[in-house]
């Protein structure tokens, strides 16, 4: 895939040294290219630190390659730094806020669940401009962004409109790469939207930073006793037990994550799955996400599977390898997919 980055010019100086000697004062001859030696020494110490902040900022106008909602790569075009965000969805706005920008942000679209980590404070100073099933182009335009950020399927004519429909209106828009379900998906994509933002907004080093400390999370766990590299164990990613029937949920991003691990989701995402299914899916994991809509049968799912006759013997369930995460968590597309992959890889080696 073509990336496309900022072309920073260095500067390459060439510098002479000229030493003169002298017959009569040899010390004071020595004493003197010594002071110029370190002075010009000093003046190149500089000029490299120069060259190495300036490489770190953004040249505008820059070019960003993005997905459109089919998936398709789509060069956006930003002739300046972004003043007026509007996010579609939660994990593009907990990069801005983790990147400084929460001050940029005019309008989110509703988080689909109650915020009660660290982010929210933040979030709910953020105007709510509504639900992502409902909200209108109208609405969006009403708030004068100059650039949307988050899931690219949310930009089609059934939901917030195409991007060469908000470019007509002369408003780019960059989508998350590790949002995008029909190509092979990694962490890494996370932290390239990262370090995309980063470059879009002109705030790379910290951008770059960030992305860093999440990369270097990502090989700890790649190198971990827990990762094999043979073939892969079924887990299997649900929601809704109700001890009659359940959902469950399939991601690509999420999918990564457990190949990540050595596992592999055995489900479609869908509802209304039989306890007769879950006995012939025979996950050896579970990963049960919890979410506010289902916040009345997600209290006592845990304890119905392992007290149902019927389960007994689905590996999971009888090896007591449940366990819960919660859908902000798990199943958006930004860091905290990385905080998911460790506390799955944590559980799982209990």
């Amino acid at each position: 895939m073509k990336k496309i980055f900022n072309i920073a010019i260095g500067t390459f100086i060439s510098l002479a040294l000229i030493g003169c000697a002298s017959t009569t004062d040899n010390s004071s001859a020595n004493s003197t290219l010594a002071q110029t030696t370190v002075a010009e020494s000093t003046s190149l110490a500089e000029s490299s630190t120069a060259d190495e902040k300036k490489s770190s900022e953004t040249v505008y106008p820059v070019s960003i390659t993005t997905y459109d909602a089919d998936g398709k790569e789509i060069t956006q075009v930003f002739e300046k730094s972004p003043e007026r965000i509007i996010t579609n969805n939660l994990s593009s706005t907990e990069i801005l806020i983790d990147l400084g920008l929460q001050d940029k942000i005019v309008g989110m679209l509703n988080p689909d669940n109650e915020i009660t980590d660290d982010y929210a404070a933040a979030i709910s100073a953020i105007p709510h401009i509504g639900d992502k099933k409902s909200v209108s182009k109208e609405v969006v335009l009403s708030n004068n962004p100059d650039i949307i950020i988050g899931r690219n399927m949310m930009f089609s004519d059934k939901s917030l409109g195409t991007i060469d429909s908000w470019n007509e209106n002369g408003i780019p828009v960059y989508t998350q790469k590790s949002s995008v379900s029909n190509m092979k998906q990694s962490l890494e994509n996370v932290i390239e939207d990262i370090r995309n933002i980063g470059i879009i907004f002109n705030v790379q080093e910290k951008a770059n930073t960030y992305a860093d400390e999440l990369e270097k999370k990502v090989s700890a766990v790649v190198t971990s006793d827990n990762n094999n590299s043979g073939e892969l164990k079924n887990a299997l990613i649900m929601c809704a037990y109700n001890d009659s029937t359940f959902g469950a949920y399939k991601s690509a991003l999420q999918e990564s994550i457990l190949n990540t691990l050595g596992y592999t989701n055995v489900a479609t995402g869908t509802s209304d799955l039989t306890l007769e299914n879950l006995v012939t899916m025979a996950p050896e994991v579970i990963i049960y996400v919890t979410s506010d809509r289902n916040k009345e049968m997600d209290t006592n799912a845990v304890e119905l599977m392992k007290n149902n006759s019927v389960l007994s013997d689905v590996p999971a369930i009888a090896n007591d390898k449940i366990m819960t995460i919660s859908y902000d968590e798990f199943m958006d597309y930004g860091a905290s997919s990385i905080k998911a992959l460790e506390d799955i890889n944590t559980f799982l080696n209990k």
